[in-house]
């Protein structure tokens, strides 16, 4: 029997892209977690947290300095996205997704951005 991988999704704070993505590859078969990466988030990651993983999926890459302050990372694969869940970082790319809610926009701009860059990765 194979054994699945362990992912770790980290955003920063651990609430919307991180775990969106922890979902998203746990019905593709691997085993997750997901947390945030600085030190004030909600749902923060700890270092056992990257011990117990095999792949780190970070989805911006202005937390992959933070994550390598905070924790031990150099032994893990990482995979580094670009994708923020925020609509005033893409006001003059695309002004009718500003106008959406919080909810609308994730689903609209966020969550595909996510589907669509980790598909260059599968299989971890």
């Amino acid at each position: 029997m194979k054994k699945r991988k362990k992912v770790l999704c980290v955003c920063a704070q651990g609430l919307n892209r991180s775990r969106y993505m922890a979902k998203y590859l746990k019905n593709k078969g691997y085993n997750t977690q997901y947390g945030g990466a600085t030190i004030e988030a909600p749902n923060p990651i700890y270092q056992k947290n990257i011990e117990w993983a095999d792949v780190i999926v970070v989805v911006r890459k202005r937390l992959v300095p933070i994550m390598r302050e905070r924790f031990n990372i150099k032994r893990k694969k990482l995979i580094v996205l670009d994708v923020s869940d925020s609509p005033l970082t893409l006001f003059l790319e695309n002004r009718k997704l500003h106008f959406l809610d919080y909810i609308h926009f994730q689903e609209k701009w966020t969550y595909p951005q996510l589907r669509k860059a980790i598909e260059n990765y599968l299989p971890l």
